[in-house]
């Protein structure tokens, strides 16, 4: 389950990782997320900028930017380690760091889908909203899976929850597919294999309860943490997940052909006996009023 212990909760909050959270907080282009045994992986255009550990030692562990994204960099000054104590305490270094970092990570992956990725999940993490972003690239994980019932490996953009109960009073859970621009027209493979994927994902009983728990889990930390805006709500959340599909285009054109995109996975979702996914559709366009 996706989670962090009391007291690494307790670092963030008044404790010796409380400069290097607010630095995070405060930068909008940075995304928080809980991950599995402890761990919290800060993302920037999907690019794991920083890895952070509490162990069973009661010891963190911080893991910078991946030598991936630099290798052919030849001087870089980035997250110093051997003196940890004196790095968390100081707030223009941290600052400094994610500002280089993500020069690297830019220069690696450049690719709008990403951006539109973070300012999605940035505008959509307040209960008062309808819909509610609770995590970003989620993957379910099989290595306790024996190999004979694994599922297609597959990460989905964004989970999200409609805070506002369906006529069931049950709050529908989202499996996310992003799709921006012309870059994101695969054709009718491509789609239909995101349809075939997610329902691989929603017919697995115990996929979807680790997924509940999940999100259960990452809830309450990031209330806890105050990433997560406005009055709490009960959530009665579904046993089982739905799919949601955003379109996120800059003109007639794109609009049309990610629009015969939802068409196509609409009609395969059909096929397979999937209930059919919400379509969003978001205009990237700035209207100056």
């Amino acid at each position: 389950m996706r989670a962090i212990t009391p007291k690494h909760i307790e670092a963030y909050q008044k404790g010796c990782l409380k400069k290097l959270f607010d630095v995070i907080v405060n930068d909008p282009e940075l995304s928080f997320e809980i991950r599995k045994n402890n761990e919290v992986i800060v993302y920037y255009r999907k690019g794991k900028i920083l890895t952070i550990k509490y162990t069973d030692k009661n010891e963190f562990q911080i893991k910078p930017l991946d030598k991936g994204y630099y290798k052919d960099v030849t001087q870089i000054d980035l997250f110093e380690t051997k003196n940890l104590a004196y790095t968390l305490k100081n707030i223009s270094y941290l600052r400094n760091y994610f500002k280089e970092a993500k020069k690297l990570v830019y220069n690696h992956k450049v690719g709008l889908e990403f951006s539109v990725q973070q300012n999605i999940a940035l505008g959509n993490r307040n209960f008062n909203n309808r819909f509610l972003v609770v995590d970003m690239e989620w993957q379910f994980s099989q290595a306790k899976i024996s190999k004979t019932d694994r599922i297609g490996k597959t990460r989905i953009d964004l989970i999200i929850v409609d805070t506002q109960a369906n006529e069931f009073g049950i709050n529908d859970i989202y499996l996310t597919e992003l799709k921006v621009g012309i870059g994101a027209v695969e054709g009718e493979s491509g789609i239909i294999d995101h349809i075939k994927k997610t329902k691989a994902i929603i017919d697995k009983e115990g996929v979807c309860k680790d997924l509940k728990n999940d999100i259960e889990s990452i809830i309450e930390i990031k209330s806890r943490l105050g990433l997560i805006e406005g009055e709490r709500k009960v959530l009665n959340l579904s046993s089982k997940p739905k799919m949601m599909i955003i379109l996120a285009y800059r003109g007639k054109q794109e609009k049309e052909q990610l629009e015969e995109q939802a068409r196509i996975a609409i009609d395969e979702a059909k096929k397979i006996g999937m209930c059919a996914p919400l379509i969003k559709s978001h205009d990237l366009q700035i209207t100056l009023k």
